[in-house]
């Protein structure tokens, strides 16, 4: 029941707040029977901006509602937090695009933008190869060369993973300088204001118009989305790092181990059990372990479709099911 009360007050002290800021009534009457009261709010001039601004800032108090919820003593949903992330992260990143003409600046320097990314692009590329590698050989005591799936993938995900952690602390820096350059140099500014000829004799009085008005509001979303996006990837990427041995290992064990210990004629392991063929009748045996897998060294006699079939068979007959 609390978390309804908080709830219920949480809104309340927001429309309270809204309405004292505002010069004019948050709803007015209507002829309808049914909707005797509506938003009064046009929203005709909206374009995409002002749409793609709208989703996002819906899904950041949407998250944070969440979080107040939880804090309140209500449910936890995480399923529905996670899937706040997207429209979070989709929203902010087409609003700064959008926002700031990234596109056509990136048209105007692709030349260098090219070939600053490439050389980190070539020296990450070599950094997680090698680290793949080296993990291999440390966690299975056999050279990285036998798993050559294994080797792509972890090489991959170490790739983007690196990436991602890069690209979040440059875009948190980013997101930081911008809005100090463009708080600086906004119309809105005083410093600005007094600079310009027109409004420089009576700059106190000056009341910022409609145009002014939007254009703070939309650096304001713009802003508050990129902070937002970069804390849920940083949270993301400490999530990550914590469970890094667990991800290797299991993207390890589903990009090479791919025959039971039964298909090599040793009985007696559960499902948990992989093997990786290596060799000729060579073959490396992960088993669940305390802390991940455990790797060990194991002969594989590969059997046929048949053997495993009268194998099966004589299983259930001995177990009395026929």
């Amino acid at each position: 029941m609390f978390p309804f009360i908080a709830t219920y007050l949480l809104f309340t002290a927001l429309l309270a707040v809204v309405d004292r800021f505002t010069a004019r009534p948050l709803f007015i009457r209507t002829h309808l029977k049914h909707l005797p009261w509506k938003l009064n709010y046009s929203f005709r001039w909206w374009g995409p901006q002002e749409y793609w601004a709208a989703l996002t800032m819906v899904a950041i108090c949407s998250l944070f509602f969440l979080g107040f919820w939880h804090a309140m003593g209500g449910a936890f949903y995480r399923d529905a937090g996670q899937a706040l992330f997207i429209p979070i992260a989709l929203g902010s990143t087409v609003l700064a695009i959008r926002h700031f003409c990234l596109v056509k600046h990136f048209k105007a320097h692709a030349w260098w933008l090219t070939v600053t990314v490439a050389l980190p692009t070539l020296g990450v590329g070599i950094f997680a190869n090698a680290y793949a590698d080296a993990y291999i050989l440390q966690l299975t005591r056999v050279e990285a060369a036998q798993f050559p799936l294994a080797q792509k993938a972890l090489t991959t995900l170490l790739m983007i993973s690196l990436w991602l952690f890069a690209g979040v602390v440059l875009i948190s820096c980013l997101v930081f300088a911008f809005s100090l350059v463009i708080s600086a140099r906004s119309p809105t500014f005083v410093g600005v204001i007094k600079r310009d000829p027109v409004k420089v004799l009576a700059w106190r009085k000056h009341v910022p118009g409609i145009l002014e008005h939007r254009r703070s509001v939309m650096l304001m979303v713009v802003f508050t989305g990129a902070i937002t996006t970069v804390s849920i990837a940083m949270s993301f990427m400490e999530y990550v790092l914590r469970h890094t041995n667990e991800v290797l290992q299991e993207t390890l064990i589903f990009s090479s181990f791919h025959l039971h210990p039964r298909d090599c004629g040793i009985p007696g392991w559960t499902s948990d059990a992989w093997i990786a063929l290596v060799g000729e009748k060579r073959g490396v045996m992960a088993v669940p372990g305390v802390r991940g897998y455990e790797f060990e060294a194991v002969d594989c006699d590969m059997q046929s479709q048949k053997s495993l079939r009268q194998a099966r068979i004589r299983q259930l007959r001995s177990d009395d099911y026929l």
